[in-house]
């Protein structure tokens, strides 16, 4: 298994750069190709606060936008160059999980960026922010590699940590992560709090694992009353993880489940890169 095709989410924000070379990085180390989505942003309402707004504004704004995809693609494509890289650019005035489900479905792994921590949840649907990526990855149905809002991540997945808990969400993020655990250099699987089946299931993870000639190793801890996100969170500080590969889950019966009611949560705090997968 291999990643031959990645999808990157680019919109306007100031982390364009920092997300774009995550990509690249790993497209270098794959030797895959690279397409960039650019959401464009909606203009205002004509009418805001009571007052008409003439449309002479809101084609300035859908000028002002389109002007900063082509500067963000310039850059994009000038990263691209140097770095060596194949790349593909489109544009899309849809909502990010409309756009990105629409390409994504056809490609290996969807890079997309942490949304602002702090920013206003009500402005979540905007095109112009980032995709939500917990919703994008149930969306999708394909792997979605999150970027932390902070910091630059030119490497993620030298030391990867596994959050496990036996269900068919990590099952699945276990397989969709093979291209980079096969490189990584440590592998941890990390079970919180788990029941007998599930140390059991770990023990058969690190073997499986091990048909891939993947070294990894488990291991258990206790949540001993803090949030499960908090533990996870202490964990991956504590093994100096550069990549956190875990489930996605809806909102079902599964939130009731030991990770899955800290994946919100989780992005919301998350320190490094987080392969979701559904």
């Amino acid at each position: 298994m291999q990643y031959c095709d990645i999808l990157l989410h680019l919109t306007a924000d100031k982390r364009s750069k920092e997300k774009a070379a995550t990509a690249l990085a790993l497209a270098k180390r794959f030797n895959a190709r690279v397409m960039a989505v650019y959401t464009l942003p909606f203009p205002s309402q004509l009418y805001y606060m009571g007052d008409y707004v003439p449309p002479s504004f809101f084609q300035q704004q859908v000028d002002d936008a389109r002007l900063e995809a082509e500067k963000t693609k310039q850059q994009f494509e000038q990263d691209a160059r140097a770095a060596g890289i194949s790349v593909d650019w489109t544009v899309s005035e849809a909502a990010p999980i409309d756009a990105l489900t629409r390409f994504g479905t056809t490609f290996d792994l969807v890079v997309v960026g942490q949304p602002d921590p702090d920013r206003d949840r009500l402005g979540a649907d905007n095109p112009g922010v980032d995709a939500l990526p917990a919703d994008l990855a149930l969306a999708l149905g394909r792997p979605v590699l999150v970027v932390p809002y902070i910091g630059s991540y030119p490497h993620p997945g030298d030391t990867v940590m596994i959050a496990w808990n036996g269900t068919r969400e990590a099952a699945r993020a276990v397989h969709d992560a093979l291209p980079m655990l096969k490189l990584a250099k440590s592998v941890t699987v990390l079970s919180i709090d788990p029941e007998p089946e599930q140390t059991e299931s770990a023990t058969a993870l690190v073997r499986h694992l091990e048909h891939f000639g993947i070294t990894a190793k488990a291991r258990h801890t206790t949540a001993g009353g803090m949030p499960v996100g908090d533990v996870l969170l202490s964990a991956l500080a504590d093994n100096s993880a550069d990549l956190l590969v875990m489930g996605a889950y809806g909102h079902s019966r599964l939130r009731e489940t030991v990770f899955g009611g800290v994946t919100a949560t989780l992005l919301d705090s998350m320190t490094v890169p987080v392969l979701l997968s559904n």
